[in-house]
């Protein structure tokens, strides 16, 4: 096959561009969740590699030469990736003013603030993690990445520059190899550094991502030696794309997104390392029209097809219709992408303004979307459009408070905090054990217990025997052994033991048992129902001490935030849409529901439900129509407002 040469640029690589296109496509997809692309998000290390390669040839180039501005690099970078994303920005903000009800509008503004400066991998890594569900206003959460770069394009020139003046590479290329050397150095102390971090703060840290920049400037280093014929090429890059789309399945087999990026990024790095090196221009995969095309279009592309995927999810149609919608999404992603390259990237007017004092003019922009994004968080995202400002502020205050005290909250590798309620009165004592959704429950009981009440409460930890948190080190296990320990201690009279069941069936990813030294969600391991089986023992062993065990069934989970689809029915159709199918709920409950119904018929077992309150069938409630106020904070813990006056089911563990 012909090379389609890009005849704008001598240095132009369509090896390279075709491997944009790969790294964007897999992006897209898994973000419009294609399920044989589950683990699409490799992409983004496949960018970041490609990154590493031509940042390293740039800066290297001009080092060698004596001509490297370290300012002149930065405004290049600047006028590479700021326009199409200013242009994005200003796009979703004067759109969101027509179509956004006030708190969507203030989360846009708000991550528009961090994505103009260039934080928003630090702005992510502090809230929820890239693969949390239910979080549905994350319009620019794929500027991390972004982010990412930029804060890497600071500090990268700085560090070749000082590592060019200790190798000497400056008086003889024949000291390459120590300046390779050094490189070395600094990529395996980055990757000693990602591995060392919980995978949420690695995801978004530029010091845990450097290692995979770094590669691509290895690589680039090392192509020099590159010798063999077209054949053994040819091979390589084969064998690159190979590991790639292997890391992409393998992601999905071994459920990884919870430990990424640890060893297993080593995968997609590798690939992208093999295809670069390999510079292999006719390769029939990466050099064809239709890749080509995508992998010119793939900065804006990245730019716009989030930005699609959330407008889609707030609007229920992917969830209408998904398969129709997940087509139409795609396909308007690549559309607007084409037309962001187009006329934003590309056109020569543009260029030519924005190179003309350059310095003054992407400033002067920045101010303006930081003003207009600071002017809509000041304003609580324009409320004063809202009919029933009221019922926004009581959703706003729903969702931003705590069901639980922080100040007894275990996190990270701390398992030693307790809430206590009417400690040393006289009577029997009540234990309330579990995750989150056991702290949910500590506004009512604070409220209306008249007994010895002691919380043990740790967020994100099964409270299953032996069972740790995918990715990020939590102790759950030495939670789980404390916390039973107290249950059958016999210090207390009744244990009360709440959590969320939803997340711990036989499909599960988000949780594991060590087995061989590994841990294995249920979803991979040969016993899926151990979990369940443990939990069954678990409970068994506090009756048999004949203590009084109650639990509390799944609370209803919803795949959206309640609080938001609230708002959003209201300023768009004037009326809530209360009743929410809820059969994905009631399907991945339906184990530990038959084992609770099971274990009533021993007397000192009980099972309280909420749910005869929530739900009429397969579709639960997400509004009290009484009161005029949400029932839930997010999308599955209860709003404390509602609880305080709806949470009677609990009165007989009170006195």
């Amino acid at each position: 096959m012909r090379p389609l040469n890009n005849p704008a640029k001598a240095d132009f690589q369509n090896d390279i561009n075709g491997l944009r296109g790969i790294s964007v496509l897999l992006v897209v997809l898994y973000h419009f969740n294609i399920k044989m692309v589950s683990g699409g998000f490799v992409g983004v290390d496949i960018f970041f590699v490609i990154s590493g390669f031509l940042m390293t040839k740039i800066i290297v180039t001009r080092l060698l030469a004596d001509r490297f501005s370290y300012m002149g690099f930065i405004v290049q970078r600047a006028l590479r990736i700021i326009p199409a994303m200013f242009v994005l920005i200003a796009a979703l903000l004067l759109l969101g003013v027509f179509l956004l009800p006030p708190t969507d509008l203030y989360s846009l503004a708000e991550q528009s603030l961090q994505a103009v400066i260039f934080n928003a991998n630090n702005y992510f890594a502090a809230r929820q993690g890239y693969f949390n569900a239910g979080a549905d206003d994350r319009w620019l959460l794929h500027t991390w990445s972004l982010a990412v770069e930029w804060q890497f394009y600071i500090l990268y020139p700085l560090l070749l520059g000082l590592l060019f003046k200790i190798s000497g590479l400056a008086a003889t290329h024949r000291r390459k190899e120590w300046f390779s050397g050094l490189l070395w150095l600094v990529f395996f102390t980055s990757l000693a550094y990602c591995l060392s971090r919980d995978s949420q703060s690695a995801f978004f840290s530029v010091m845990a991502r450097s290692w995979q920049m770094i590669a691509g400037g290895l690589v680039y280093l090392a192509i020099s030696r590159r010798n063999g014929a077209a054949r053994f090429h040819r091979s390589v890059c084969y064998t690159g794309i190979a590991v790639i789309l292997f890391s992409v399945f393998m992601v999905k087999y071994f459920a990884l997104e919870a430990l990424w990026p640890g060893y297993f990024a080593l995968a997609p790095v590798v690939g992208a390392c093999l295809v670069l090196f390999a510079g292999a221009p006719d390769n029939f995969v990466l050099n064809n029209r239709v890749m080509q095309g995508v992998g010119r279009w793939s900065y804006s592309i990245y730019l716009w097809h989030w930005p699609v995927v959330i407008a889609l999810t707030i609007t229920g149609l992917l969830t209408l219709e998904p398969k129709l919608f997940k087509i139409i999404g795609i396909l308007l992603s690549l559309l607007l992408g084409y037309l962001s390259y187009r006329y934003v990237e590309t056109p020569p007017s543009i260029k030519q303004f924005l190179q003309r004092a350059t310095l003054f003019k992407i400033p002067s922009f920045a101010l303006v979307l930081l003003f207009a994004s600071y002017a809509l968080v000041s304003t609580d995202g324009y409320i004063s459009r809202a009919s029933d400002q009221g019922l926004i502020k009581k959703l706003a205050i729903a969702e931003a408070s705590d069901t639980y005290d922080p100040a007894c909250e275990n996190t990270g590798l701390q398992n030693d905090r307790f809430c206590h309620i009417n400690r040393g009165v006289p009577g029997k004592r009540l234990l309330v054990i579990g995750d989150s959704h056991a702290g949910h429950l500590y506004p009512w009981f604070v409220k209306n217990s008249r007994i010895d009440t002691t919380f043990y409460v740790k967020s994100g930890c099964p409270l299953i025997a032996g069972f740790e948190r995918v990715g990020a080190n939590k102790a759950c296990r030495d939670y789980s052994q404390r916390a039973f320990a107290m249950a059958e201690s016999g210090m207390y009279q009744e244990v009360l033991i709440s959590q969320n069941w939803t997340w711990f069936s036989k499909d599960a990813s988000g949780i594991c048992s060590f087995e061989n030294n590994r841990c294995i969600p249920p979803i991979q391991s040969a016993t899926p129902s151990l979990a369940l089986d443990r939990t069954r023992e678990s409970l068994l062993s506090i009756l048999q001490k004949q203590i009084s065990v109650v639990v509390v069934d799944g609370t209803p989970t919803f795949q959206v935030n309640a609080p938001r689809k609230i708002e959003r029915d209201l300023f768009w159709s004037g009326k809530v849409e209360n009743e929410f199918d809820s059969k994905w709920f009631f399907d991945e409950n339906s184990e530990y529901d038959q084992l609770f119904e099971k274990l009533k018929v021993h007397p000192n077992f009980r099972l309280v439900s909420l749910r005869p309150d929530l739900c009429q069938g397969k579709s639960c409630s997400i509004f009290d129509t009484k009161m005029n106020a949400p029932i839930y904070k997010d999308d599955s813990h209860f709003n404390p407002e509602w609880l305080l006056k709806n949470g009677n089911v609990f009165s007989f563990l009170a006195h």
